[in-house]
Order: structure tokens, then sequence, then C-alpha cells
């Protein structure tokens, strides 16, 4: 599988440097691939591989991820989805189909509801306006652990991490984990890219996010695919069916995955993806 097609790409947005790749033909339909919470662009890269024989792909690193800037201002998700508004602008990129995975679902939905004129379709990867009340525990707990990391050695015992806490991921993506997720730093130690403040995204400060986000859901007129693992520990049925009344144009497709429908399932991922932008 083709892994090396694309450019890297450099915004500033709001006195933010933002790092985003490139795939694919700049003249083709544009995919706009919004990563989760601690990760960063190239957590995308084989599904953006695949995609980019038909669209114009560009998955980009969120603030306080990968290789953007971190904010003082911090992580908001109204702050999130103006630097999409902005990348879109800048690269004359839209309408555009907009894929989430995880918190990239929360910007995406922001994103949508705010400028619906700037979206084709949306296609959110196992997130909401809300988690499920397991999951908002789980996940908390879960950044909390991954961002706190004392750092590794070598790529050898960070791989041996990440497979210890993703057994579930092709191992693909375990190694861009590996490559892209740590840097280096003065004490020669791989430590996580991502600002540690982005974990308190997973707290009590983004409760007004939730109310305004099913505001917004209610204003997604354009086709909206919800993809859900069915043994998820982030949405369940409940939360799906909230989704699937306020979203005036949704369906849902359930995987047999847990959360991380992309990394365990990449090839139905990308099938069901690619349906879905062809037809809406």
């Amino acid at each position: 599988m083709p892994h090396h097609r694309f450019q890297d790409g450099w915004l500033e947005v709001d006195g933010l440097r933002i790092h985003y790749t490139e795939w694919g033909s700049p003249t083709a339909e544009p995919v706009l691939l919004l990563h989760g919470l601690n990760v960063q662009c190239h957590t995308w890269d084989p599904i953006a591989a695949e995609l980019a024989d038909n669209y114009h792909v560009i998955a980009m690193d969120m603030r306080g991820h990968g290789d953007s800037d971190w904010s003082k201002a911090g992580y908001r998700v109204q702050s999130m989805a103006r630097d999409v508004h902005e990348l879109i602008s800048a690269l004359g990129l839209g309408p555009v189909n907009l894929v989430g995975h995880s918190a990239g679902v929360r910007v995406a939905i922001a994103v949508a509801g705010e400028r619906p004129e700037t979206v084709l379709r949306l296609a959110l990867s196992d997130a909401g306006p809300a988690n499920s009340a397991s999951g908002a525990v789980a996940m908390r707990d879960f950044i909390q652990s991954t961002t706190n990391l004392r750092g590794f050695r070598n790529e050898s015992e960070a791989k041996e991490f990440y497979l210890g806490f993703h057994p579930e991921w092709r191992e693909d993506f375990i190694d861009l984990h590996v490559e892209h997720q740590l840097r280096r730093n003065w004490a020669g130690k791989l430590v996580p890219k991502a600002d540690p403040d982005v974990q308190w995204i997973t707290g009590s400060v983004s409760l007004p996010d939730v109310k305004y986000l099913w505001k917004m859901s209610e204003l997604l007129t354009m086709p909206t695919l919800l993809m859900v693992g069915k043994r998820s520990n982030v949405l369940d049925e409940e939360v799906v069916g909230r989704m699937l009344a306020a979203m005036p144009n949704s369906s849902v497709r359930w995987f047999d995955t847990g959360h991380y429908v992309p990394r365990e399932a990449p090839e139905e991922f990308i099938e069901v993806l690619g349906k879905f932008l062809a037809n809406g």
C-alpha cells in the first residue's frame, strides 16, 4: 500500500502554526480528516493513501497535537473548529467531505453546524456531542494515562507499550504511532508530541461544549454517517439514538469493533466511507 504520496503543509492560524498532510490530486473532490485526542494526522495515513486514488485528501494536526503549535488559549471545541474553518478557507477547499474520529467528531460537528455550506458530507467515527456515561470515565482515564507517559528510551520500548495498549489495532497503525506520536526531549527520551493540557478536554471544562454540540447537531443538513463500534466504550445505543434523532439527515453503520473503528477494521472503514462519499 503506498504510504508516501503526501506533502507536508503549514499554515498560520490564530497565531498558531498548523501542520497538515495533503494527498492525491488537488483538482479532485476534497476530503478533510480530523484525528482524535492526543494523536496526530499520520494516524490517518493508511486511510488517506486509499482515499487519495479518488479524492484530494487533507489530514490536519489539530492545535496542541502532532507538529502543530500548542495553544496557551486552550482547546475548547469552538477554538479547534475555528482552526478548521481557517484551513478550509486558506486552502480554498470548500465545500469538503468532513471525516472525524473520536474527539475529531466533536470538532467536525461544530464545523459543520457553524458553516453547513462548507460541508458536503459528514462521517463521524465513534463519538458524538456526549459520550456514554461509562465512556466519559474510560476516556478520561485513558487520556490521563497516555498524555502523562514517563517517556521511552527507544522505538522498540514505545512499540511494546502501544501494542500492549492497543492489541486490537492493525500493526501498521502501531508503527505510525511510534514514528509520529513521539518526539525526543532534551533528556533524549521519546515523549508524546501532544500538549499535556489537551487532557482537560475530557474533564468538566468541556461540559459547556456538550450543550453546544447538541445544538449544532440539529443544524447538520448534509448527509451524515455515524460509524460506530459495537463494542465501543465511548458510545452506546442510547447516545447513538439521540444523535440520529437530533441530526436531520443521519444514518448509522455498526462495525464489529471497539472504539477505534478506522484502526481495527481499516478495510471495512474505507469501503463503507468510500460508498458514503460516492453516494451520500
